[in-house]
């Protein structure tokens, strides 16, 4: 899938508690330090809907049946939209086009074509993951002895200094 957006995509999968959350984090830290505008776009693949706070005025809008309510105050601006069919990644990295990004980095989705470093906290989730998902860059692995036999870059989970910029370079290339 080629990059059709004006920022650089960083997609980064893995299952539950494989330290995706954690990785993004840093990712948004080292660029937000190079002074590159951020933005993130999570995956809620935990079933149900992503929490909302209740009571509040955008959150009655919705209930009383807008189907997308926002709220601004003091420069940070919320979005709510509701559908019926849910959205696409595409769709939703449209609304990102809209802002001054340098970057915009994925967490999860990861059936998509987007290129992706996947990370593994266990070895068996490895080939599940290389058997079921497309366009693989690179492994992050929690295994301190590495993964052996792989045609892909692959980093331990603990060298940052290495494959952040690594991942970093990727991205500005569009291939990560």
């Amino acid at each position: 899938m080629k990059n059709r957006y004006p920022f650089s995509i960083i997609q980064i999968v893995g299952y539950k508690n494989s330290g995706k959350t954690t990785l993004v984090n840093k990712l948004v830290r080292t660029l937000t330090e190079q002074n590159k505008k951020v933005g993130t776009l999570k995956h809620h693949g935990h079933g149900g809907k992503p929490l909302v706070i209740k009571g509040t005025d955008s959150q009655q809008h919705v209930e009383a049946g807008s189907i997308m309510s926002g709220v601004e105050g003091d420069g940070t601006f919320q979005l709510t939209i509701q559908q019926n069919t849910g959205l696409s990644l595409d769709q939703l990295i449209d609304y990102y086009q809209y802002f001054p990004l340098d970057y915009l980095i994925v967490e999860g989705y990861k059936n998509v074509g987007l290129p992706k470093v996947i990370l593994i906290r266990r070895r068996d989730d490895l080939q599940q993951l290389l058997h079921n998902l497309t366009n693989i860059r690179a492994v992050i692995t929690w295994d301190d002895q590495g993964i052996q036999g792989l045609d892909l870059p692959t980093f331990f989970i603990e060298d940052d200094l290495r494959y952040i910029p690594w991942i970093l370079h990727e991205g500005r290339k569009g291939e990560a």
